[in-house]
């Protein structure tokens, strides 16, 4: 036995650390923490900690608190239970339908170093916390944050306190209108990526500062949405001039398809005014098939559909219309 651990003691320190990452972080620290001043200063030294819950107990959680502050990644599933206050390191926080502890505590506590935040609720949508975490976000408190997933997750209104996160990236949330969006641009000066379902609002914004850094924009139209209420697209596109990717998601009954789709220019008019860069357009049409309707009939249509979204769009830039039949 000493002879094995000696021979694992001569080993270089990029041999061991290449070994380590075969190991859970759980493990590690319970087979090799506190042998030696090395193999400790190593493990610390490591950036690529991982831990993943979905349970918890009262034995298991005395031995989360001891590794905290190494873990880099923390991945909390379901009903675990834990104080993310000992975290102090975490890079990247994954919480999928987490408790609403875990989202009071997110109102309180501090994480410096995150870079990577993914919520997702579920069925369930934010509760009444999470507007004042929002309000974090953009107050720099997470200063190191590049992407931020918040599914499900509604921004219904804006605070005054608000300031630039120059770090975000990356974003996904939930519902947003006008008001809000053109919010977050204004804040997040360097964002690339964004990706929200559109609500339907009375307002319209006063003074349009346009986002020069905004390379790829997917929005999501509400379910069964009528085209008549897609008017204020040209609002969202006016702030992005520099968009070069462009995804729309629609969702509708095909019952509701009918002939008038065809006179649907499709954003045709309003990419050409508003996106001069625009290098990719999606539309992806989710269409909830019903039992009662002629199949040969409602092929037809979509094919038409089709046929007309690519007249629009020809020769202006690379386009996929992507039919979605779902039965």
């Amino acid at each position: 036995m000493n002879h094995n651990l000696n021979r694992l003691e001569n080993l270089p320190n990029e041999i061991l650390a290449e070994i380590f990452e075969y190991i859970s972080t759980e493990n590690l620290f319970r087979s090799f923490y506190n042998l030696n001043y090395r193999l400790n200063k190593l493990i610390q030294s490591l950036n690529n900690h991982y831990l993943s819950l979905k349970t918890t107990d009262c034995n298991q959680i005395y031995h989360y608190n001891f590794i905290a502050p190494y873990i880099n990644i923390l991945f909390i599933e379901g009903r675990a239970q834990l104080n993310l206050k000992s975290f102090t390191n975490i890079r990247r926080l994954i919480l999928i339908q987490s408790n609403d502890e875990f989202l009071e505590q997110l109102e309180r506590i501090r994480l410096p170093y995150l870079e990577h935040l993914v919520i997702y609720l579920g069925n369930r949508r934010g509760n009444d916390c999470m507007p004042y975490f929002w309000n974090r976000i953009f107050s720099y408190d997470l200063p190191y944050l590049k992407i931020c997933c918040m599914y499900n997750i509604s921004l219904t209104w804006i605070y005054s306190s608000w300031r630039q996160m120059l770090s975000l990236r990356i974003l996904k949330i939930g519902d947003i209108d006008i008001l809000v969006y053109g919010s977050i641009l204004s804040s997040c000066p360097n964002l690339c990526f964004f990706k929200f379902t559109r609500l339907i609002s009375n307002n319209r914004p006063i003074n349009i500062i346009q986002h020069m850094n905004l390379k790829k924009l997917v929005i999501a139209i509400p379910c069964f949405e009528e085209f008549s209420q897609d008017n204020d697209m040209n609002d969202y596109f006016s702030y992005v001039p520099n968009l070069e990717q462009l995804i729309i998601h629609r969702t509708n009954e095909s019952k509701n398809i009918n002939e008038s789709y065809l006179q649907f220019d499709w954003y045709g008019s309003s990419i050409t005014s508003y996106l001069p860069l625009l290098s990719r357009f999606t539309y992806y049409f989710h269409i909830l098939i019903s039992n009662r309707l002629n199949n040969s009939t409602n092929q037809n249509i979509f094919h038409r559909i089709q046929q007309h979204f690519n007249h629009v769009h020809r020769h202006l830039y690379q386009c996929r219309f992507i039919l979605d039949l779902i039965e």
